[in-house]
């Protein structure tokens, strides 16, 4: 049977293996654990102001959670302060989160929060807002009409008016007057948009809009001015009454006697 071996740790080593054949027979001594050397994790104090004494973290982070119940008036200028800076209300508690945070770093020249406020970048609060709540909303929209549907538009009320078919120079400076018409005329809708904690299923809460909605551009009423303003439009015009007269007269021969009698 072959004799024991130790390692420096004092473990059994196998026979056969390298570590066995440079191995001890007598087995080491544990090295004291009061030799070894301790370890702190780095800390450093926060002075949370109108505090004496300095806190560590999470007694300063709790000291904000309740600032404003406990000093509405340090509270507000805090807010304040913020809002000097660009930074919403609401991200007041992510802020301070993070100034406590950075007074542990090992590069931080201070150990008050506050002064955090001084190197912060306000667009890293841009995006915290208000999860529920009402705000003001208005909303202005403009409607391009594409080519063929500004074609559509123009040749259908030149054919009712003109009684032809609009030529490509027609439909194309149509369509472009359309178009600058419309940016002059926008669809408006103002309201608000109240957004509240949802039921079962929504977790994400539930949006209600309310408000009035006012017609944009008309764009009928355009390719008719339009059509209308058409150099052959008066003759068109004229021609369509004439026709009108005899079509009446036609329906009814006595009527000409009217037409006589005031002048037609």
């Amino acid at each position: 049977m072959a004799e024991v071996r130790y390692g420096p740790n004092g473990e059994s080593l196998v026979p056969g293996t390298k570590e066995y054949e440079q191995g001890s027979t007598t087995r080491p001594t544990p090295v004291s654990n009061q030799n070894l050397p301790t370890f702190t994790p780095r800390t450093k104090p926060i002075l949370v102001p109108g505090v004496k004494d300095p806190v560590n973290a999470d007694e300063a982070k709790a000291w904000f959670k309740f600032l404003k119940n406990n000093n509405k008036a340090r509270y507000e200028q805090f807010i304040k302060e913020l809002a000097a800076r660009g930074v919403p209300k609401s991200a007041a508690q992510k802020v301070w989160a993070d100034a406590v945070d950075w007074t542990q770093t090992v590069d931080a020249v201070s150990s008050n929060p506050e002064d955090y406020l001084d190197i912060l970048d306000p667009s890293d609060y841009a995006g915290a807002t208000k999860k529920y709540g009402t705000t003001k909303v208005r909303d202005e929209r403009v409607t391009q009409y594409s080519p063929s549907a500004g074609a559509q538009t123009i040749s259908d009320t030149m054919e009712q008016e003109l009684g032809r078919t609009a030529s490509a120079n027609e439909i194309a400076a149509g369509t472009a007057a359309m178009n600058v018409a419309a940016t002059k005329e926008p669809s408006i809708f103002e309201g608000t948009t109240t957004t509240a904690p949802g039921g079962k299923g929504f977790e994400l809460g539930q949006t209600t809009t309310k408000g009035t909605q006012t017609t944009g551009f008309d764009p009928t009423m355009f390719a008719r001015n339009f059509a209308r303003s058409q150099p052959d439009f008066a003759e068109s015009f004229a021609a369509k009454n004439v026709l009108k007269i005899i079509s009446g007269l036609l329906t009814d021969p006595n009527a000409i006697g009217a037409v006589v009698g005031d002048g037609r």
